[in-house]
């Protein structure tokens, strides 16, 4: 009997599991979130069909960074800063693609944030859940494929800024991350009761012992008409008006998917390449003839009268041998130029080589000392010896009596 029960369980999980997996698939009607997300970002063909990604957003960018954590009657509910954010963080799944970024998946099912948890006394961690979460009614979240969030999916905060109104101040560096994680309690509390999706995450009583604060309950009203999402006090009470479009459940093979206009381009333009003119159309007639005056013009002057067609198919053949043959002749100039000039720079040199050896230093000129000048002395003249003898001979002529 026990046997019995434990296969009824076992079935029932399988067909549960495969009707979620089916649910998760892009089954949602993609008007509503192709038009108001193709502003904010582009959509793309990716690993997991057709996903969006978020354009303009700042360096360091994550998932469930920018907004604030408030507790409701769904549990912890993001109240997103991001005019996407209505759509990303309470429908589909996030993945981080190494060539795209983060991309998000859409799914037709809503919540009030698709994240799991983690915490310990000093901090409180959060991740969005990847495209290998899936949800059922009767379980919960289950991973498929044996997956473990990786360490830079988390966001990890002191769990006494948990309920900051800007948290993104307060979330640590991803470097400390794996540390951070290796210290905390893995939670993930997603169930489904009431017809709705709740998401309980951290106990309220934790939160209020590690923020020291008591933790009110804010309403949440939901609209179908408008986007976005804000916090609006009103007497003294505040309270959640997010938008929740109306969404149908339809099969896989029923949904209009969107087009990526980059492939689709690309594809427009290779079916235009292999597509044959019309000779018929217009447009066709207009190319081929300015493609004939094209060649018409090509033709010098002299020789558009008074050839025959023969003569003229020759002409464009004569140019490109006589452009081949000037072409030969350049090449062959500068190949001359350049072994000349290889001679001459090899002539300098032997002369250098000549001139001085390199392993003989060449002897310091020196400056020859000029010799100094010998004045020769002039001889005194004869003339005032013979004035001296003569006043001598006068004078003693005078003394004699």
């Amino acid at each position: 009997m026990n046997r019995f029960f434990v296969i009824l369980i076992f079935v029932i999980g399988i067909a549960d599991y495969a009707n979620s997996k089916y649910l998760f698939q892009p089954a949602v009607q993609f008007g509503v979130f192709y038009s108001s997300l193709a502003n904010h970002g582009e959509w793309i063909d990716s690993d997991y069909g057709y996903a969006w990604r978020p354009m303009h957003v700042s360096h360091g960018w994550r998932p469930y960074l920018h907004g604030r954590w408030v507790w409701t009657d769904y549990g912890w509910y993001w109240v997103s800063n991001e005019p996407f954010g209505w759509a990303t963080f309470h429908y589909g799944r996030w993945n981080y693609d190494d060539y795209y970024g983060w991309i998000w998946i859409p799914d037709n099912e809503w919540g009030p944030a698709w994240v799991e948890w983690c915490y310990n006394d000093n901090y409180i961690g959060w991740a969005p859940l990847s495209s290998y979460a899936i949800f059922s009614v009767n379980i919960g979240i289950t991973f498929s494929n044996h997956w473990v969030t990786p360490v830079h999916y988390w966001n990890f905060i002191p769990g006494r800024y948990f309920t900051a109104t800007h948290p993104v101040d307060y979330v640590q560096p991803l470097d400390r991350n794996k540390r951070i994680y290796g210290e905390t309690r893995h939670v993930n509390h997603i169930q489904y009761e009431h017809n709705r999706v709740i998401n309980r995450g951290i106990d309220v009583n934790i939160v209020e012992r590690q923020t020291n604060n008591r933790i009110g309950r804010v309403d949440v009203v939901t609209r179908d008409r408008g986007e976005g999402e804000r916090m609006v006090r009103d007497a003294g009470r505040e309270r959640i008006e997010a938008y929740r479009p109306r969404i149908e459940n339809r099969g896989h093979n029923e949904q209009p998917l969107p087009t990526d206009n980059r492939y689709e381009k690309q594809n427009t333009e290779r079916r235009r390449a292999i597509q044959q003119p019309d000779r018929n159309s217009s447009s066709f007639n207009r190319d081929a003839e300015r493609s004939r005056n094209n060649i018409r013009e090509q033709i010098p002057s002299e020789q558009r009268s008074g050839v025959n067609p023969g003569e003229r198919s020759s002409l464009p053949r004569q140019r490109n041998e006589s452009s081949i043959q000037r072409q030969e002749q350049q090449r062959e100039q500068l190949q001359r130029k350049q072994e000349n000039q290889r001679m001459r720079e090899q002539q300098m040199r032997e002369n250098r080589s000549r001139e001085t050896p390199r392993y003989e230093k060449p002897a310091p000129q020196t400056r020859e000392k000029p010799q100094p000048q010998v004045r020769e002395r002039t001889q005194p003249s004869q003339q005032p010896s013979d004035r001296h003898e003569q006043s001598r001979e006068n004078s003693e002529r005078r003394r004699k009596p």
